[in-house]
């Protein structure tokens, strides 16, 4: 099953996106679900991160929701929005 993780940061938190970074990307590597597609989401003049975009498989939705309260962005509080839903994929 695939699913869609899209995450708006809080404003003025790039410190704190910096501190967590290395932490984030080893937990992404960690393989608890397949990551299809990701990346962060970038400000219209590409000068800052807003927030995080992921396609993500795994067998339930309540596994992706819990991949998400485990990836330290989140255990740090970085995120202002939080959306978690499943996606019906009809091209690509």
């Amino acid at each position: 099953m695939l699913s869609l993780r899209i995450c708006f940061d809080k404003p003025d938190i790039l410190a704190l996106r910096e501190e967590h970074r290395q932490a984030h990307r080893a937990y992404l590597a960690s393989g608890v679900v397949k990551l299809v597609q990701a990346g962060p989401m970038m400000s219209a003049d590409d000068s800052r991160n807003i927030g995080s975009f992921m396609v993500v498989e795994a067998d339930d939705l309540q596994t992706v929701k819990q991949f998400h309260d485990g990836d330290p962005f989140t255990k740090a509080g970085l995120f202002d929005e939080e959306r978690i839903c499943r996606w019906d994929r009809h091209i690509g």
